[in-house]
């Protein structure tokens, strides 16, 4: 795969502040991903994409963005980016046509009512194009900023909390719009997102970003492929000297209240032979269940224990 963004070795402090916001992060977004970044409030996460945006200097380091998405100067052409960052400027006095007309004559949208008529159609957002910005919910309002970042067509999104503010049913029509223009564009998105679950389904690539420093990243592919939880819920009060003894040759196991779980990497092949093991000692099944890592495993294993730390009742 080629890199589509890279950074070597990049450090960022405010002005006054007395610790880094970012701490020689180095890393690489690939070509055609839907990258997110993970991590609590304060970690550093939009930081680093004001900085892609370069709307913010490194205070070392470097960030390589692929020339294809910058002008003759290097920056990013903003032709081919759409960007919503936090607290995007709304124009509250114009009307929702008025406000994403102005965006398209900027990016030269051809047939531009058509195209907005058709982002918003596929966010399920039914208010009147007459309406002004300021009388917008913060959630219709959200989706207004996604259609305008999407309106010209772009080849790289930079989006930060992209379905904060939406219901259920409108994050998921977000997220399928997101999915179909990587599908049909090759592009590539780059996401903050606290929707753990949800990005579950869309992400390909992450990183787990904690207080300016990359604590882990890779890919869901590799996430996926990782052991697997099984657990194995039996009938209560059985035996579980009788269990251990029967499994102990083949896999090690946790005890729970009603059964047990291990961990394995081929959950095809081992299940079925600890289901014949304890069938054939007349142990009776009650369910057999298989959970697979997710965002959210990885994002509480590496940030639970710190807040702990913090809660004080």
């Amino acid at each position: 795969m080629t890199s589509a963004i890279e950074f070597r070795n990049v450090d960022f402090s405010y002005p006054k502040a007395e610790k880094k916001a970012l701490d020689l992060i180095s890393m690489s977004i690939e070509q055609s991903a839907l990258f997110t970044f993970l991590g609590p409030n304060g970690a550093g996460k939009t930081t680093l994409l004001r900085l892609i945006c370069n709307r913010l200097k490194p205070t070392s380091g470097s960030i390589q963005i692929s020339q294809k998405w910058c002008d003759v100067s290097l920056a990013l052409d903003p032709k081919k980016v759409g960007v919503l960052l936090e607290n995007p400027g709304v124009y509250p006095r114009l009307s929702i046509e008025e406000y994403l007309l102005y965006f398209a004559s900027l990016y030269q949208v051809l047939e531009p009512l058509t195209r907005i008529r058709m982002l918003l159609d596929s966010f399920d957002f039914n208010v009147a194009l007459s309406e002004k910005m300021e009388t917008l919910s913060l959630g219709n309002r959200q989706k207004v900023q996604i259609a305008r970042a999407l309106l010209h067509r772009p080849e790289l999104l930079i989006l930060d909390e992209p379905v904060a503010n939406l219901d259920p049913l409108s994050r998921d029509a977000v997220w399928k719009a997101l999915v179909s223009w990587r599908e049909k564009t090759g592009g590539t998105a780059i996401v903050c997102s606290h929707v753990l679950a949800e990005l579950d389904h869309v992400a390909t690539d992450y990183a787990l970003i904690s207080k300016g420093s990359i604590l882990e990243s890779g890919s869901m592919s590799s996430l996926t492929k990782q052991d697997v939880t099984v657990v194995v819920d039996l009938l209560p009060h059985f035996n579980m000297a009788q269990v251990k003894e029967l499994l102990s040759p083949i896999l090690k196991v946790s005890f729970l209240k009603n059964g047990f779980a291990y961990s394995t990497s081929t959950p095809e092949v081992t299940n079925p032979k600890v289901i014949s093991i304890l069938t054939q000692a007349e142990i009776s099944i009650i369910s057999v269940s298989i959970h697979k890592n997710t965002l959210a495993d990885i994002y509480h294993k590496a940030f639970s224990a710190d807040l702990e730390k913090d809660i004080k009742i």
